[in-house]
């Protein structure tokens, strides 16, 4: 599913029409629609299949999915003022700055850092390594029970 970044009155009805976003993405060279259906307008920024902007006819706002860097949310923010939006994410945080979205620097920087990994009491085992250790520990309460009652 992925986390969306979305752009939406402020004032729920009405929304971003279909048509008024259409009549936007027209308007601007920086965008062009590659697919429409009943339900979604998708447009691409800049030419770059990485940046995807869908117009949801359900929800009467734009969204992008999981964005891999600023540029894509930066435009959002940009834009929001024509249709008097706000920029959002899933978890209601508002992006209107730079300083909310961050620098593709940051991103960088961010993708390269990976999680410290769990101590080894903390991992899960898969079904087969269960079932080992199971045997394993049930043969040695045995072997305990033999040798010393």
């Amino acid at each position: 599913m992925g986390y969306h970044i979305t752009l939406s009155r402020r004032a729920s009805p009405p929304g971003i029409t279909a048509r008024e976003w259409r009549d936007f993405v027209a308007e601007r060279s920086e965008l062009t629609i590659v697919e429409e259906n009943e339900h979604f307008i998708t447009a691409v920024l800049d030419g770059d299949d990485s940046l995807i902007l869908h117009h949801s006819s359900g929800a009467d706002s734009v969204f992008t999915s999981s964005p891999n860097g600023p540029r894509i949310i930066e435009y959002l923010a940009s834009i929001a003022p024509i249709f008097g939006g706000v920029v959002t994410g899933d978890e209601g945080e508002a992006y209107t700055t730079e300083s909310d979205w961050g620098t593709q620097a940051d991103w960088d920087a961010q993708a390269s850092i990976r999680p410290a990994p769990k101590p080894w009491w903390k991992r899960e085992l898969s079904r087969g390594k269960r079932l080992a250790v199971g045997l394993l520990l049930g043969a040695l309460i045995l072997l305990i029970r033999e040798v010393f009652f």
